[in-house]
């Protein structure tokens, strides 16, 4: 059954008739002003109309919402103190499956962070240096551009521009952050040898020492792809972060193809942090050959970051609250 209402008086009469066996889908939480509006912490949150009014209608909250984990938002932590709430199997498995790299990686295990979303990629490396999870930070994309340019290369007043524009705010705290793990862990990053660049709508590949370049740069070089690849197959645990280029232009898509192409051959234990990554390892069929794609683009990265999701810290304060204790699951069955 579905109900064109969230908490209202067609959803609350609508919850009271429902049948043992009954399934009732409500309206899209987003739709609620509250969800998008209240701020604060867990009390602040158990105090809008959504979870005062559902709560005392219903005995227990499942989240299998991983991808909104990281939101802290009523319908993600405001059941916190008011009902029981647990993990469902979604969120469980991405749980278990992000732990076995971060906890207990197989060796070697090395963390390839590309993408346009430098921000977090660098910060997933940073966590993953100063917890000793990863042996090597492999960097591509945007994030090797900017490692490369405070490592005291020149990469072309466009490609800085082009940085300063897409961090934003988080500019100069990404660039600190970058910095120190430059210092402090120099020998474990690897940085790309060669790059591509889009001259004239052409790519053109050059070495680290052509540079600067004042044509955009769009994917690792040549050089850089086929020792990543090898990097890979040799590797007992691959984290994935974005693409290692512009993929969606075919001749910039060597890069984040050919790093595809080496996790689907590699017997590491490869995990893939949601995304256009993810998109593309389904659209090319390789998603029966990586360990764990995960279903959340903004929850994963703040995971491997080593970040608190606050969806999680719901769950875990409820468990301390409430001493729910789940004999049975649906996959005991």
């Amino acid at each position: 059954k579905w109900v064109e209402d969230i908490h209202g008086d067609k959803a609350m009469s609508a919850i009271e008739d429902l049948k043992d066996g009954e399934i009732l889908m409500l309206n899209n939480v987003r739709m609620d002003p509250e969800e998008v509006s209240v701020k604060g912490n867990f009390d602040t949150m158990a105090e809008t109309k959504i979870i005062q009014r559902l709560s005392s209608v219903v005995d227990i909250f499942v989240n299998d919402a991983f991808a909104c984990a990281h939101r802290n938002t009523p319908s993600i932590v405001g059941f916190t103190h008011t009902i029981p709430c647990v993990a469902g199997e979604l969120m469980m498995r991405e749980i278990d499956a992000l732990d076995v790299a971060l906890e207990n990686p197989r060796r070697p295990c090395i963390a390839v962070v590309g993408g346009i979303k430098v921000e977090d990629s660098i910060s997933i490396a940073d966590n993953m240096l100063r917890k000793g999870i990863a042996d090597q930070i492999w960097a591509t994309g945007g994030v090797a551009n900017l490692l490369i340019e405070f490592s005291g290369t020149n990469i072309g007043q466009t490609n800085h521009d082009f940085l300063v524009n897409e961090l934003g705010e988080s500019y100069h705290k990404t660039v600190e952050t970058a910095k120190a793990m430059l210092n402090d862990f120099n020998d474990k990053i690897v940085l790309p040898t060669d790059l591509a660049a889009n001259v004239e709508d052409n790519r053109v590949d050059l070495s680290i020492e052509e540079l600067p370049i004042d044509a955009p740069i769009f994917d690792i070089g040549i050089n850089s792809t086929m020792a990543l690849s090898a990097a890979i197959k040799q590797s007992g645990t691959i984290i994935l972060n974005g693409p290692a280029g512009v993929f969606e232009l075919t001749d910039f898509a060597l890069g984040t193809i050919e790093m595809l192409n080496a996790c689907a051959e590699s017997s590491g234990y490869v995990v893939v942090g949601g995304g256009h990554t993810s998109t593309l390892i389904m659209n090319r069929g390789l998603s029966d050959k990586m360990g764990h794609l995960s279903t959340g683009g903004g929850a994963c990265l703040n995971y491997l970051a080593g970040r608190l999701l606050p969806g999680i810290a719901s769950l875990e304060y409820s468990a301390e609250k409430f001493k729910l204790k789940i004999s049975q699951t649906i996959t005991d069955n």
